[in-house]
């Protein structure tokens, strides 16, 4: 009987040929979904491979896209002085450009490549490309002003006089910025570094400021209303740091303009003394020093004359004064005879001070000045001997030393009064003070000239006082202290005086 063969191994090789069949299929679609995610995925990056300081060795392309959002969206913080502030970085006009960060990274190493990647073997070595982004500076330049100078710059403050008082209130230090340039570039590197994200800011240290010119003359004008004097006062001061000048005149307390013709009286000594140096060499001979010396610390008048006669012209020798001060541009300083009395007037001076008729108070028709001109004298002689006018005066015949020398004997003219009264005793002021007695026998004119070296600066301080009634020296003397310290004590706020009982 004939056996039917079994079906049964066609069966089987048919379900192992459909199973090899459907695995070497899903492992096809294996790979290609692998290699396709491989491809969009750019890769993964090597060992050693960074961009801008952040590593992404091991990273795929989103994956490293995220940590250069991270590291690179973290705030910045400012340090001023002892303020601390974060600010984000979009806000500063900065942004990151991931995707061209990552392909220049791409374009400089190969990557691991997808079959070593299907086995898991490592790749080769990376590169360190630098980051890619945008800044807008002029966005974070304003940021940056915005932020600093309203709410965190101090600006300094000035001097301010104390209404009624010779005092002043000082003024505070301030500080700022130092430089928007240096922020803007100590912010950018900022930014773009990893880790370094905090930026101490350098701030410059602001000096108080000085007293506001106005602000004291508006003091000195108040001084003298609250003495209640009711004359003629006129004050020039200048500034020998600067050269800022406060020159003002007031008669019954209302402005009138500077520069009234006045008797010099005593004043007139310092300009005698530089046209006696003009004509003198060094060494000087001992007989013109003392008669200098008399003439400076003691006011004596015998003195001048004698060096008039001696050393300028026994006859013309005060119109040699007059004609050097007109050389040094002075019009309405001068000196017309010797001061002996019953000495002659030597010429009759018509100048635009004594000619004015608005003020007019009689001055001595021998020896006339107003304050701007004997102030300006002695800040020429201050900066002949301290030789910052190089060729001295009268170019060079009279010498540093001899400027010096003149500073010299006006220092020695201490009389505790005037300008002296309203100093501290450690401060040197070299002055000549003057009043001569009118026709009436009565004191009508008061003045003081010189110049103080003061702590924090040295200035030039002339002040003129008349009254058609009788001057009483104590009571004006008062006014002279007044007027001193006020000064004094606004261009040294730090050390100022305040003995003086206001």
């Amino acid at each position: 009987m004939k056996r039917k063969k079994s079906r049964q191994p066609d069966f089987n090789r048919l379900l192992t040929g459909t199973f090899g069949l459907l695995f070497l299929i899903s492992s096809l679609v294996i790979l290609l979904v692998d290699r396709a995610s491989f491809s969009s995925a750019n890769q993964i990056f090597p060992p050693g491979s960074s961009i801008g300081g952040v590593p992404v060795a091991g990273l795929d392309s989103a994956a490293a896209q995220d940590r250069l959002q991270q590291v690179f969206s973290l705030p910045v913080e400012l340090q001023y002085r002892n303020a601390r502030l974060q600010l984000n970085p979009a806000e500063l006009g900065f942004q990151i450009d991931s995707a061209a960060s990552l392909a220049q990274l791409g374009a400089q190493t190969a990557g691991l490549g997808w079959w070593p990647h299907l086995w898991g073997k490592a790749a080769g070595s990376g590169a360190d490309v630098p980051l890619v982004y945008t800044l807008d500076e002029n966005v974070l330049r304003t940021v940056l002003a915005q932020t600093f100078e309203p709410r965190y710059d101090q600006p300094p403050t000035a001097v301010i006089p104390i209404i009624g008082s010779t005092n002043v209130m000082p003024g505070q230090p301030g500080w700022q910025l130092a430089s928007l340039d240096e922020a803007t570039a100590q912010v950018k590197q900022a930014l773009i570094s990893p880790n370094a994200r905090v930026v101490v800011l350098r701030v410059s240290e602001l000096a108080a400021l000085p007293i506001d010119p106005q602000n004291l003359e508006i003091q000195l004008k108040q001084t003298i209303q609250l003495a209640g004097f009711d004359g003629l006062a006129e004050v020039f001061l200048q500034d020998l740091s600067d050269g800022t000048r406060i020159h003002f005149a007031q008669l019954h307390n209302q402005p009138v303009p500077v520069d009234v013709a006045y008797s010099a009286a005593s004043t007139i000594k310092i300009p005698i003394m530089v046209s006696a140096l003009r004509r003198l060499q060094e060494p000087l001979p001992p007989t013109a020093t003392g008669w200098m010396t008399q003439m400076l610390t003691e006011s004596l008048n015998p003195p001048a004359d004698a060096l008039m006669k001696n050393y300028l012209d026994f006859e013309r020798g005060p119109l040699m004064v007059t004609a050097d001060l007109t050389e040094l541009g002075y019009v309405n300083t001068f000196l017309a005879g010797y001061f002996e009395p019953g000495s002659p007037l030597l010429q009759q001076f018509s100048t635009p001070a004594n000619t004015r008729r608005d003020v007019f108070i009689d001055p001595d028709v021998y020896n006339q000045t107003v304050p701007s001109e004997i102030g300006d004298l002695l800040a020429r002689i201050y900066a002949c001997a301290d030789g910052s006018a190089a060729a001295g005066l009268f170019e060079g015949q009279v010498t540093p030393s001899e400027c010096q020398l003149v500073l010299d004997l006006l220092k020695q003219n201490k009389i505790g009064s005037l300008i002296e009264a309203g100093l501290p005793s450690n401060v040197s002021v070299a002055h000549k003070h003057g009043w001569t007695s009118e026709l009436d026998g009565l004191l009508h004119t008061l003045s003081d000239a010189g110049i103080v070296f003061s702590p924090d600066r040295d200035y030039v301080l002339v002040i003129f006082l008349h009254s058609s009634q009788q001057l009483i020296f104590d009571t004006q003397n008062r006014l002279f202290a007044k007027l001193s310290q006020s000064i004094y004590n606004a261009y040294n706020p730090g050390q100022q005086a305040i003995w003086l009982a206001n």
